[in-house]
């Protein structure tokens, strides 16, 4: 097992051990055998209180806000409204126009008669009844006379001829002739000549002129005295030197050592190698840095320290 010297005075209580000059500096007269004791630095320790402080007395301040102004556009008028007096020309169309030439008449005219050919018969002998000689035996009336008669019809006799008949007799027949029309174009007057009343508009300008928004304006400002409230410390303890119970050669081992190492490893500090079980100077340093930061006592590694770790022995 290795052994470190601490930077503090230490002292192990033995049975046999005795200082004389140092009788008056000696650690707790009720230690144990193989307890060791170092002189450690007791921090000094405060109570805080809120307190109001005046951080800003009152005061006042004048602020001159100059005017405000801003360009803007203004008509000017530079020529005043008036009129004149304007010949408007008629208007004319062109638009077509039906004139009558010729009146509606009636015309009369002769249709002349028409005629068609007939043909008629004219009787010129009736038919009648006559006696005609036999010509042969087989017509005799009988073998008594050997004289032949015979009754004959003679047919009527007619004679035809043709002759002109009216067909249609002349007539006197009327006729409407319409009337005529022709198109013409010509030229109409739709508006006749007028004067027309002509306004000539105002003429403006437009200028660019700075117009006031605001004017100028003095305000007093009253800044009210500033507090802040501050913690403050009141000294309860001063700083002082005290005997404490320490880990010495006598009492700590590699395994406690480490034990330790891992301990503030999980405390969010740092080594900057792996847990070995040497109290060396890295760690030593690592240990006031977690004294310092929980307001520990220094200047060994004290029991309250290694109880703070979690550590037990």
């Amino acid at each position: 097992m290795k052994h470190y010297r601490s930077s503090a005075l230490a002292l192990c209580a033995v049975s046999m051990f005795t200082l004389p000059a140092l009788a008056q500096q000696l650690p707790p007269a009720d230690a144990k055998p193989g307890e060791c004791y170092a002189k450690v630095l007791i921090p000094a320790s405060y109570r805080t209180t809120p307190e109001e402080v005046m951080v800003q007395p009152a005061s006042s301040s004048f602020k001159k806000t100059p005017a405000i102004y801003r360009d803007v556009e203004k008509e000017v008028l530079i020529e005043e409204e008036s009129f004149e007096l304007v010949a408007v020309p008629p208007v004319y169309e062109n638009v077509s126009e039906t004139i009558l030439v010729q009146p509606e008449q009636v015309v009369k005219s002769v249709v002349p008669a028409t005629y068609r050919t007939e043909e008629k018969r004219v009787l010129i002998s009736p038919a009648r009844m006559e006696w005609k000689v036999g010509r042969g035996p087989h017509e005799k009336l009988d073998a008594a006379t050997g004289e032949i008669m015979c009754r004959v019809e003679i047919p009527a006799v007619f004679k035809t001829y043709e002759q002109q008949v009216i067909d249609q007799p002349a007539q006197t027949r009327e006729e409407v002739v319409p009337a005529q029309y022709v198109t013409v174009q010509r030229k109409k007057m739709v508006t006749p000549p007028t004067t027309q009343r002509r306004v000539i508009p105002a003429k403006y300008k437009t200028i660019k002129i700075k117009e006031l928004v605001a004017p100028e304006k003095f305000e007093v400002n009253e800044t009210p005295a500033r507090f802040a409230s501050i913690q403050k410390r009141t000294l309860i303890n001063s700083e002082s030197v005290q005997w404490r119970q320490i880990l010495c050669e006598t009492n700590t081992t590699q395994e406690v050592v480490k034990r330790i190492q891992n301990a503030l490893i999980s405390a969010g500090y740092k080594l900057g190698f792996e847990p070995d079980g040497e109290l060396g100077a890295g760690t030593q340093a690592i240990i006031r840095k977690f004294q310092e930061d929980n307001n520990l006592p220094t200047g060994g590694l004290t029991i309250s320290t290694i109880n703070k770790l979690g550590v037990s022995l």
